[in-house]
């Protein structure tokens, strides 16, 4: 019985060595905005997310490689995601109850689509909004206003 006890208090201590360990945050490492984001579950997660010019460029450089955009027509892609990536953050920043902020995110997307469609060929839209269907561009998050409403439009 007592070695049994024992050998439970010792394997008990060197798997809590590694929860006791202490993270520290070096004065090199960048800063980036935390924002918390409802999970699946229903809990918050904390979620990083970096500067304006850093997610447009991200995002026109995925667009780049997958529908083949020239470097002009990459150019107008990156300032239009770079204009809606400010202006959602500016919109998160704000002030607004979380139904005017969905509304305000809502109309922002809805006129990044229609000056995308402005931008790029009918042949690299249609193949944008299929990568939009099977999560390609959007990472496969939806909210109650975006994907459904796309789908009962189609």
């Amino acid at each position: 019985m007592l070695k049994k006890i024992a050998l439970s208090g010792l394997l008990l201590s060197l798997f809590s060595f590694p929860l006791l360990a202490q993270q520290t945050a070096t004065p090199d490492a960048p800063t980036q905005t935390n924002t918390r984001r409802m999970g699946k579950n229903g809990a918050m997660q904390r979620h990083q997310m970096g500067d304006p010019a850093t997610r447009a460029k991200k995002m026109t450089d995925r667009m780049t490689q997958q529908l083949g955009l020239d470097q002009g027509t990459s150019q107008k892609v990156y300032d239009v995601t770079l204009a809606r990536a400010q202006k959602v953050d500016a919109i998160q920043a704000s002030s607004d109850d979380n139904k005017a902020k969905a509304q305000a995110l809502k109309a922002n997307a809805d006129d990044f689509k229609a000056k995308l469609k402005g931008i790029l060929t009918p042949d690299q839209f249609a193949k944008l909004e299929s990568m939009k269907g099977k999560g390609g561009m959007r990472h496969g998050r939806s909210g109650p206003d975006n994907g459904d409403q796309e789908k009962d439009q189609k």
